[in-house]
């Protein structure tokens, strides 16, 4: 590791690129087996699950509901957790809760045991997801939202491939055995990887944040007592309009999501092939949504996340026709590229607003309040199917919540980016 901090610190010559970068791919290598495989992999066991259990939609997604709820809980603690003992300890306790929770599908033979995996499930990677948002806020300043889209692009590829490796696994395995397979990736390829290259701050390089200028006293110990203020940013305008906006496009994102196989495959009647084949265009989408809104962000800040949260409102009319190949590319864009930039807006909206100090408080909290929208959305959405025998009522509350998500956002400043302006015009 000595060889890799001289390498790119080194002041006798220029590094051959910003380390951040390599923070960047360790983070995005954990995103995508510690977070990506774990979420894409729940959609396409709920239809196995019910055929050998006769469980409901709703009674299935108890794994969806319980991980988020745990997440949410275990999001408000980790933030204080990561302050203390940094990201390269979280990391590493995370990746063993997934693993092990991931091995323990073998033994699910109860509702009750799903709702049990499901808790251990999003204690672990909702807690890893966090700690890659604040490490990576704290490298980026300049390019923040596109590093961050690089970085949790997890999710994405494992929804574009994940598909193809997984339905071997079920037809030769089972469900149970298949997600325990999967766990391989955890400790052979994403922990060995992110614990060589992580660092916890440019400073411990002797390097700078990136985009920032060297006009600007960007240092954490120069910044005004306010941004280290916890309970009052808590207390502000700012905060509560952003709690309410996540938590919302939270609900509508993941709502959709978890049932986005069972939608297609039944309800729009395309079969299960191509709902699969569709669900893998969708996260295939994604990647671009996740860069594209990215570079979005950087430039337009604020109003670059409400055009994100709109788009979403439109991937939700966009199912409504859903029926065949045309109605199922136009919904597939337009939900993939929207569901990208969900994934970067908790993390860019907290370093912009609220600065690098308390940013991992900020993220935490933040990403509770997302997940318990992820918590509720996928069960409101079963328990409005079971009892109506359609999602259209489903699709009518998703999209006027993803309205009033994007309305909120209008109530938040981004008071930390403003001020490093007026520093570096100083």
């Amino acid at each position: 590791m000595r060889v890799i901090d001289t390498y790119f610190s080194n002041k006798d010559r220029p590094a051959p690129f910003y380390y951040g970068w390599m923070i960047v791919f360790a983070s995005l290598i954990c995103h995508l087996f510690i977070f990506g495989v774990p979420t894409i992999m729940l959609p396409q066991i709920y239809g196995p699950m019910t055929q050998q259990f006769d469980w409901s939609r709703s009674d299935v997604t108890i794994l969806a509901s319980a991980k988020f709820i745990s997440g949410a809980i275990a999001a408000f603690f980790i933030g204080e957790f990561i302050q203390k003992f940094g990201v390269r300890l979280t990391a590493f306790l995370t990746s063993f809760v997934v693993g092990l929770s991931m091995m323990s599908f073998i033994f699910i033979s109860e509702i009750w045991h799903l709702a049990v995996v499901g808790v251990f499930l999003g204690i672990g990677s909702l807690s890893l997801v966090i700690t890659i948002k604040v490490l990576v806020s704290r490298w980026f300043q300049g390019s923040l939202g596109l590093a961050l889209g690089l970085a949790l692009m997890g999710t994405s590829i494992a929804g574009s491939t994940l598909t193809f490796v997984l339905e071997p696994l079920l037809d030769a395995y089972g469900w149970r055995v298949a997600v325990a397979i999967l766990s391989a990736g955890i400790w052979f390829i994403a922990l060995p990887i992110f614990m060589i290259i992580a660092r916890e701050y440019p400073d411990d390089m002797g390097l700078k944040t990136e985009g920032v200028s060297d006009k600007a006293k960007s240092a954490i110990k120069d910044l005004p007592a306010h941004f280290f203020d916890f309970v009052g940013t808590v207390k502000g305008t700012t905060f509560i309009a952003m709690s309410i906006g996540v938590f919302l496009i939270g609900f509508v994102d993941q709502g959709l999501l978890q049932h986005t196989v069972e939608f297609l495959d039944k309800d729009a009647g395309l079969g299960r092939d191509m709902a699969r084949y569709g669900f893998s265009l969708l996260m295939t989408i994604s990647l671009f949504g996740k860069i594209g809104f990215g570079w979005l962000f950087d430039r337009l800040a604020i109003k670059g996340v409400i055009i994100c949260y709109l788009s979403i409102g439109l991937g939700v009319l966009l199912a409504f026709p859903v029926g065949g190949l045309e109605t199922l590319l136009a919904f597939a864009i337009a939900r993939g590229i929207s569901h990208g930039g969900t994934i970067v807006d908790v993390p860019y909206l907290c370093r912009q607003a609220f600065g690098p100090a308390i940013l991992a408080r900020t993220i935490g909290t933040m990403t509770m309040i997302l997940s318990a929208g992820f918590a509720i959305g996928p069960y409101v959405i079963g328990y409005i199917y079971d009892n109506t025998g359609s999602y259209d009522n489903a699709l009518y509350l998703c999209f006027a919540m993803a309205l009033m998500a994007a309305l909120s956002l209008n109530w938040v400043k981004p008071e930390y980016r403003d001020w490093l302006k007026d520093q570096e015009a100083k």
